[in-house]
């Protein structure tokens, strides 16, 4: 164990050197800003499209023409790649701590890049699992984890408004790559796709990690100051009624626990596991709902175009939600928005998706959804921030990731045996929508919870 360390100890630390970001530190911070939002367009952008493989892999795939009532295994591909993803921002978010993230995000870039070459060359379900879903979900979380923590270190402000803008970049990779998929399909097949996504996604990401650094501690130490100086006591922090815990951990720019420096320490706080319940049911119940929402229209009687027209709109307001909720939420508080956008997204699944019937209800549905759900993936540094300080953010933030993958593996295939076995008569279609409300329903809950366990008084903003 020894050996290994001093080995990655020595590996070269790609990315922005420490004395450019000391002498330029905004524009260092520019860079990491634009690159994350590159990296989140690529990595998570790609996952957002993988609708478009899914269509593919089920025509070849499917057990349809054998007369079999089975459930296609196909679904297999695209599940394994959600939960390998979340996997990895658990093991990455540990490792970012001794490679650093410039060469975390290459290797990243190396596994997401080789995953889709690899699956370019594959003609069976299994084989697409190992690499489409094993190394490319793999490089996804890997990428993920960098790109959504790393500009949170640059700013002591508008933290908010930045990780919307980063995260956005998911949303305008879901609109650009699943075009660009589909044109690639049709003019070079499916193999030939595969190989041109995996030789992009790698180059593009080798990009991006010559544009990822954290903040030179010299440079944290000197805000740090500056800002304690503003600070008239730390007695004025005592009118917000918080738990003994966050009392403890009160700093200058979060409700941090300051006495929580390890995982175990994280691990042990009751913060965590409801943040964590709320995370990993979110999580899966949104991908449920990008997946479904096209086979959904279908089945209430639309158009395949109208039904791809619905899910791209509803990838569309996701853009709009990261960057508007993250700006309300520096106003209001993080986990005081967390909790008000998933209200109204359990809300809009009981009200507006499982009733509607219609074009314009379920385009309705699309913009609320998406403008609301949408926001999950940059609240979750975010709070994460604001309950245990910028200190180790990644692997906390990481850690977040574990209940993830048994969530977001299992959510896809309840559903999908929903929709398979009940959507004959129309039934399965509703339940699917009921399902993912319910998901919603509980995580809203936990973080009810948390909000109450931090403080509970309802104005104050955290």
């Amino acid at each position: 164990m020894k050996r290994a360390t001093q080995i990655m100890a020595r590996l070269p630390k790609i990315g922005i050197t420490k004395s450019f970001s000391f002498d330029h530190p905004r524009l260092a911070a520019s860079i990491v800003v634009v690159m994350s939002f590159i990296g989140m367009f690529l990595g998570s952008g790609m996952t957002n499209s993988y609708g478009i493989f899914e269509e593919e892999y089920e025509n070849i795939y499917s057990n349809k023409n054998s007369g079999k009532s089975s459930i296609s295994s196909a679904i297999a591909i695209g599940s394994v790649h959600v939960s390998v993803n979340y996997l990895f921002t658990t093991i990455a978010g540990a490792v970012c701590e001794r490679l650093g993230m410039g060469l975390t995000t290459f290797l990243g870039g190396l596994l997401l890049g080789i995953g889709h070459f690899a699956a370019g060359f594959c003609t069976k379900v299994w084989q697409l699992v190992l690499t489409q879903g094993v190394l490319a979900g793999a490089g996804v979380g890997t990428v993920f984890i960098v790109v959504s923590t790393i500009p949170t270190s640059w700013f002591s402000k508008n933290q908010g408004f930045l990780i919307g803008v980063v995260h956005s970049g998911s949303g305008v990779g879901g609109l650009v790559l699943a075009p660009l998929t589909r044109f690639l399909i049709n003019k070079y097949s499916l193999a030939g796709a595969l190989k041109i996504l995996g030789i992009f996604l790698l180059s593009g990401i080798t990009l991006v990690s010559l544009g990822m650094a954290t903040k030179p501690d010299e440079l944290v130490d000197q805000e740090e100051e500056e800002n304690i100086d503003r600070i008239p006591s730390v007695d004025s922090a005592s009118d917000c009624k918080v738990s003994t815990l966050a009392k403890k951990r009160m700093s200058v720019r979060s409700f941090g626990v300051r006495d929580v420096h390890s995982t175990g320490g994280v691990l042990r706080s009751q913060e965590f596991w409801y943040l964590n319940i709320a995370v990993m049911l979110a999580e899966a119940a949104f991908y449920v709902v990008l997946f479904f929402l096209p086979v959904y229209a279908i089945g209430i009687g639309l158009t395949s175009e109208q039904g791809a027209l619905i899910a791209g709109v509803a990838n569309g307001a996701t853009i709009i939600g990261r960057i508007t909720i993250g700006y309300i939420a520096d106003l209001s508080g993080n986990i005081n928005m967390f909790f008000i956008t998933h209200l109204l997204v359990t809300l809009s699944c009981f009200f507006l998706w499982f009733p509607a019937k219609s074009f314009m209800i379920m385009m309705i549905f699309a913009c609320v959804f998406g403008l609301f759900a949408g926001s999950l993936t940059p609240m979750v540094p975010l709070c994460s921030v604001t309950l245990f300080g910028q200190n180790g953010l990644a692997n906390n933030v990481g850690l977040l990731g574990i209940g993830m993958v048994l969530t977001t593996s299992a959510a896809p295939v309840i559903a999908r045996v929903f929709y398979e076995k009940l959507g004959q008569n129309g039934a399965g279609y509703g339940t699917v929508a009921l399902f993912c409300g319910g998901v919603y329903f509980v995580a809203t809950l936990s973080i009810l919870a948390l909000r109450i366990c931090v403080s509970r008084k309802p104005w104050v903003k955290i």
